[in-house]
């Protein structure tokens, strides 16, 4: 069986109940009897939401103060309380109850959003394998608990049993909502470095493609120049029998490489390498045919 014992005492892990005396007998409904096992509630889920947390979070986030006044948002009663047994000749009662836990909708839709975007289980999954019935904002499970005050009345005693991983998951979702800002921060900075990235690798693209240019204009200047030379030395009267040709063939050389720079990219850059690539290759299939008619 597993219990957790509370004495309520100002300066340790209790304050002092003034309503509590021997005019006032303890039972399970009475406001101190609540107010103890409220109490061993809220420091249980501080404690789960600590642990899951970890070691390795942010000092902002796992601060104690930090933690201690998210779980102070939490608004803890015991409803529909019954005495399960007691005994005349002892103060202690054995009580149950319906623990009704008030959680803010934001921290349980923060904590939803955390556990969706790192993959792990949802609150409505965690909510129901604990066996925590869920209305709005109000979380609800049976609860077993004891209580009993001190000899001098000043000091109520409490102890939970069997509560399972009731207070485990409260402290997830806890600490899942308490996460999500450094989730997103972290999100944020993962995308503006990918932006960064992309933004590098495009202008190295750039410089890439406007180098590719260059060599490529660089060449077909040449292989132009070389024709120039090769179509001056061509006896005239062998020119004057194949200048329709050439002019054909300059018109065909347009078209084909205009064709072929449009298959090969809309990137305007890209685009004309790849014409002046085309034009420098039948340029120099032309002049090897010119070539010929010099060498006769």
């Amino acid at each position: 069986m597993r219990r957790i014992c509370l004495a309520l005492l100002i300066g340790s892990l209790v304050l002092t109940l003034g309503a509590c005396n021997k005019a006032s007998p303890l039972d399970c409904s009475s406001a101190d009897a609540q107010s103890t096992i409220a109490s061993i509630v809220s420091d249980e889920i501080l404690k789960a939401t600590k642990s899951s947390l970890g070691s390795s979070a942010d000092p902002a986030v796992s601060a104690e103060s930090k933690l201690r006044a998210t779980v102070a948002l939490l608004k803890i009663t015991i409803d529909d309380v019954r005495t399960t047994k007691s005994d005349p000749n002892s103060t202690k009662r054995y009580c149950e109850g319906t623990l009704k836990v008030v959680m803010p909708l934001s921290m349980i839709n923060d904590a939803d959003q955390t556990r969706q975007s790192a993959q792990v289980t949802t609150v409505a999954r965690l909510l129901e394998g604990a066996g925590i019935e869920r209305s709005a904002d109000t979380l609800t499970h049976r609860l077993s608990y004891s209580v009993q005050p001190t000899d001098d009345h000043q000091k109520v005693f409490g102890e939970v049993e069997d509560y399972g991983d009731l207070f485990n998951v409260f402290g997830e979702i806890v600490a899942s909502h308490l996460l999500l800002p450094t989730l997103q921060a972290n999100q944020q900075a993962a995308a503006v470095q990918a932006n960064n990235a992309q933004v590098q690798q495009a202008q190295q693209a750039t410089a890439a493609n406007q180098a590719d240019l260059e060599v490529a204009t660089a060449e077909n200047k040449l292989a132009n120049q070389t024709i120039g030379e090769i179509w001056k030395a061509i006896p005239d009267g062998t020119k004057a029998q194949v200048i329709d040709i050439q002019r054909a063939w300059i018109k065909k050389k347009t078209a084909d490489c205009n064709i072929k720079a449009a298959e090969m990219s809309t990137d305007p850059v890209i685009k004309e390498a790849a014409r002046l690539r085309c034009d420098t290759e039948m340029t120099r299939s032309r002049s090897a045919e010119l070539q010929q008619l010099i060498n006769r």
